[in-house]
């Protein structure tokens, strides 16, 4: 990697760990900047659902820090949640709209709606109803 790409990759990076101070509990994610392809000219940014990755072009970099971190937040919601696009959640509309892009505070209270909770996120597997019924016995019996 040379310095250029370095530096990119670092503005990305920081928007990661600026999402993780705001509370997102997020795991390592790889990320990876590149250009737009002919088939894919308009692509700002693209991530692999829920396998903790992204792609983040130069142009988006290119941008400013306030667009980019309405990007990077809509490509963690793909990348480690699975989050498909919703048109009328601004962050994760499938469009970027230059006229309506996100605040910081925005950004992160669009991206923790998205996290699971602990609770949940601890459940995976489980029927909700039948792990409810048990705490209930659990909390009972003490």
């Amino acid at each position: 990697m040379n310095d250029g790409v370095y530096k990119l990759r670092r503005q990305v990076i920081d928007l990661i760990n600026e999402a993780k101070r705001g509370g997102v509990n997020l795991p390592w994610i790889a990320v990876r900047v590149g250009e737009q392809t002919a088939k894919h000219k308009n692509v700002l940014g693209c991530a692999k659902i829920k396998g903790n990755q992204m792609w983040i072009t130069k142009d988006a970099i290119d941008l400013g820090s306030d667009i980019l971190r309405n990007i990077v937040f809509h490509e963690i919601a793909h990348a480690v949640y699975g989050t498909q696009h919703d048109e009328s959640c601004p962050l994760m509309c499938s469009a970027l709209n230059e006229d309506a892009v996100l605040n910081k505070e925005d950004c992160l209270k669009h991206l923790l709606k998205y996290q699971p909770s602990e609770e949940n996120s601890s459940l995976e597997g489980f029927d909700l109803i039948d792990h409810l019924e048990r705490r209930q016995l659990l909390e009972e019996q003490f």
